[in-house]
């Protein structure tokens, strides 16, 4: 007997568009043009989440502030280079690369120090872990976390001296 040979579905194809569960996932999609033919016309489109974490959810529905945002992210970018990943760019020198990684192990050491262990644990879950948070004793602590990144970072400040005329 002769094996059959299966073949393997294909990827997403070009040219096609989300599925209809698809759009309303993470806040829908949006089209983004990748490239265009010299008269200007779309020849690839890309989809992508309008929301790529909870906190971009969380901005966007007015739950917390853009500085809270940022501080997040940052938060995020730490979290992930010191704990998940351990590594930040593999296209890096390795001197470069450790640098980098003990920078941001240097900001996460101070976010620690900065949250109490209730906020902090709320902070690594919707941040660090993408996690939803569900409970409105765990959002208002997550809220508390950030506004305190906030002001370790800064980014308050930031945020006016970019708004500035």
């Amino acid at each position: 007997m002769m094996k059959q040979k299966h073949k393997r579905p294909t990827s997403i194809k070009d040219g096609i568009a989300p599925t209809k569960e698809r759009r309303r996932q993470n806040g829908g999609v949006f089209a983004e043009i990748i490239n265009k033919d010299p008269k200007g016309n779309a020849l690839l489109k890309r989809y992508r989440a309008v929301w790529e974490c909870p906190l971009d959810a969380y901005k966007d529905i007015g739950i917390i502030n853009a500085a809270q945002h940022k501080a997040g992210l940052e938060f995020r970018k730490a979290y992930y280079a010191s704990v998940v990943c351990k590594t930040v760019n593999d296209r890096m020198s390795e001197e470069q690369l450790n640098r980098e990684v003990s920078k941001l192990e240097r900001v996460l050491r101070a976010a620690f120090k900065e949250l109490s262990p209730t906020h902090t644990e709320s902070v690594i879950d919707a941040c660090g872990h993408n996690l939803l948070v569900t409970d409105a004793v765990k959002l208002e602590r997550l809220k508390i976390g950030l506004g305190k990144l906030t002001k370790l970072w800064n980014l308050t400040a930031q945020e006016v001296c970019n708004k500035a005329p």
